[in-house]
């Protein structure tokens, strides 16, 4: 997996391993009742009472705080999958409990269950991946254990997926907020699950020398927070880095389009290359969850420091 579809997966919360039993098949065709999924080219039927979510690409059922999360991963289904592993999944607090091989029209894939706590919650969190030579494709269905009732039309939505290739999207128009990067060197790269990437060439992942990119996102889940300082510092402590030190010193309160929040700037070893990047979060509290920016670069850190510093600034909220 690249770095960046690591960074990205680390943001959003995709949790996986590879290991297989069986292999079940199907094969779907769009129906009536499949719905789309805004700013994707999936269509799902969701569960009854599961509405279009506005966090996230999928649907969710706000009552339960039950979600089924779709995106698209650039890249080899082969390759992406390789690094996940069991200890990936320790190191976030999940617990396997099955995984099955399964082809998805015509696409090789797995169905893994898992469980997990969080929040002070248990949750039971189902994934669905599946891909070919040129892309990976995720769905992910979590809900809390004490809805187990959930747990069968939240499969059978997850495997009712139909993706049409040749569909035209807004991949812009599916989120709750706007960045302006005119002027400068970032370029719109993808929206994966809400998490809109900027790139210098406007790929995932990136091609050109020049690996500086630029993410910006909502949070998934309703979350409730006091300690706003320890949660930004928590939280970028958890980004796909070995040895991330945070500069205590450049930890600052900030307020980007009337919402308050925390900038932190570290360094962290990018392990598979053996890299130094300069890792620069941007954490917005609403009331209920926050908005994450995130920018990385290998090089010329003080010049895409300001950078980070003058895009994070351009955030609003449609």
């Amino acid at each position: 997996m690249t770095r960046m579809n690591k960074l990205v997966v680390t943001l959003i919360g995709f949790f996986t391993i590879v290991s297989s039993f069986g292999q079940e098949e199907i094969n779907n065709s769009k129906t009536e009742k499949h719905q789309p999924v805004a700013g994707t080219k999936f269509f799902l039927i969701p569960p009854s009472g599961f509405v279009s979510a506005t966090s996230f690409q999928g649907f969710q059922q706000t009552n339960t705080g039950s979600s089924i999360l779709l995106m698209e991963i650039p890249g080899p289904f082969s390759e992406t999958t390789r690094g996940f592993n069991e200890q990936g999944l320790k190191t976030q607090g999940v617990q396997l409990k099955t995984k099955n091989a399964i082809k998805v029209n015509g696409k090789q894939g797995f169905f893994m269950t898992a469980a997990q706590s969080a929040y002070g919650n248990d949750y039971s969190k189902y994934m669905l991946v599946f891909g070919d030579a040129q892309a990976t494709y995720m769905i992910n269905g979590t809900f809390p254990a004490k809805f187990a009732e959930l747990a069968e039309d939240i499969r059978n939505a997850m495997l009712s997926v139909v993706y049409e290739s040749a569909m035209t999207v807004d991949p812009l128009g599916s989120v709750s907020f706007t960045i302006d990067t005119r002027d400068t060197k970032l370029k719109f790269a993808k929206n994966m699950s809400g998490m809109l990437i900027y790139t210098v060439d406007g790929k995932v992942p990136a091609e050109a020398s020049d690996k500086t990119s630029f993410l910006v996102g909502l949070s998934i889940a309703n979350v409730k927070m006091t300690d706003f300082k320890m949660t930004a510092v928590t939280r970028m402590k958890k980004l796909p880095y070995t040895d991330l030190k945070i500069d205590e010193s450049k930890i600052s309160e900030v307020e980007i389009d009337g919402i308050t929040g925390y900038e932190l700037v570290g360094e962290g070893l990018d392990k598979p290359n053996g890299t130094t990047e300069l890792v620069y979060q941007v954490m917005l509290y609403t009331d209920n969850g926050y908005y994450i920016i995130v920018g990385t670069t290998t090089d010329n850190f003080e010049q895409n420091l300001e950078l980070f510093k003058k895009v994070a600034r351009t955030f609003k909220r449609k």
